[in-house]
């Protein structure tokens, strides 16, 4: 397939980039600026002028793709404006033409589970995710327009030394001890990202029109024991020091969420199963492994 990327530079994007062009597919990724298109000309990657927070410049290359893959991360603008205008012209674009549409959510909307849930679970965005339940419904309701629309739930993504988990890899050199919201008992629900990427293109190539899948792994670790991994890997010996959750606002209220999250349906559906080292693996001794600290 011919696979548009939206967000390709980003730090899930360019994942999911390669996992496409290793499958075989064609890609071809949005660029917004000319330090975009040559970061990504430089990697071998074919570029199209498209910016989201612009949507009328991503019509033609949606119209010129047999797949859309939607993982913009950051922009200048209004990051919830921008996607619900971008999904809108992406919408209005496939309309009819029963190609694959995939968006990249995220674990947050289901809020505190209690114990494990699955994606028959109802929602309970907290109030920094909240407008990502409406993207998602509107996802969601692109079937009725015939469009093989698919939400893929990641939890907290990790991996070659980026992501939320950095921060406790940073504070730990920077201060001696990584930094934890709250007083880190809660569990989060993660996922490496080159675990993810093969994931979104399983769904794109054969996931089931309307579904949502989980990207979750099978680790049960709480952040506790995530900090402490990253304080060790950092040569801060395990040391972490806790801040209060309002310190970091609505987003600090999502890093203190209790997930557990299952990915049975990916693994039934689609033979998934990830592969990655864990998280605590992956801090203490991978990808986020320095032992120099600041003095």
């Amino acid at each position: 397939m011919k696979v548009l990327i939206v967000g390709a530079t980003g730090y899930v994007g360019g994942a999911v980039e390669r996992a496409f062009r290793a499958r075989g597919h064609q890609t071809v990724a949005t660029a917004r600026s000319d330090i975009a298109r040559a970061k990504l000309v430089a990697q071998g990657i074919e570029t199209v002028a498209a910016d989201a927070a612009r949507p009328q410049t991503l019509v033609a290359p949606v119209k010129a793709a047999e797949a859309v893959v939607y993982c913009v991360q950051a922009t200048d603008a209004d990051p919830w404006q921008v996607d619900l205008n971008a999904m809108r012209a992406i919408a209005r674009t496939m309309a009819g033409n029963e190609n694959p549409f995939l968006y990249v959510s995220g674990a947050w909307v289901y809020g505190d589970t209690d114990g494990f849930v699955d994606e028959t679970a109802p929602i309970r965005p907290p109030a920094h995710v909240e407008k990502r339940a409406q993207l998602e419904q509107m996802v969601l309701n692109m079937v009725k327009v015939g469009i093989r629309s698919h939400i893929v739930r990641a939890g907290v993504v990790y991996g070659d030394g980026g992501g939320i988990p950095a921060m406790f890899a940073h504070s730990a050199r920077e201060r001696r001890a990584a930094t934890i919201v709250g007083n880190g008992s809660n569990h989060w629900a993660t996922i490496a990202r080159h675990d993810l990427a093969p994931l979104i293109a399983l769904v794109v190539e054969r996931g089931k029109p309307g579904a949502v899948y989980n990207a979750v792994d099978d680790s049960t670790f709480t952040v506790r024991e995530i900090a402490e991994a990253a304080s060790r890997g950092a040569g801060a010996g395990g040391a972490v020091t806790l801040i209060h959750p309002e310190m970091l606002g609505p987003f600090g209220e999502c890093l203190m969420l209790d997930q557990r999250i299952s990915a049975a349906r990916a693994k039934a559906d689609l033979g998934w199963r990830p592969m990655a080292p864990s998280i605590v693996d992956e801090l203490e001794r991978g990808s986020y492994l320095t032992t120099q600290l600041a003095s």
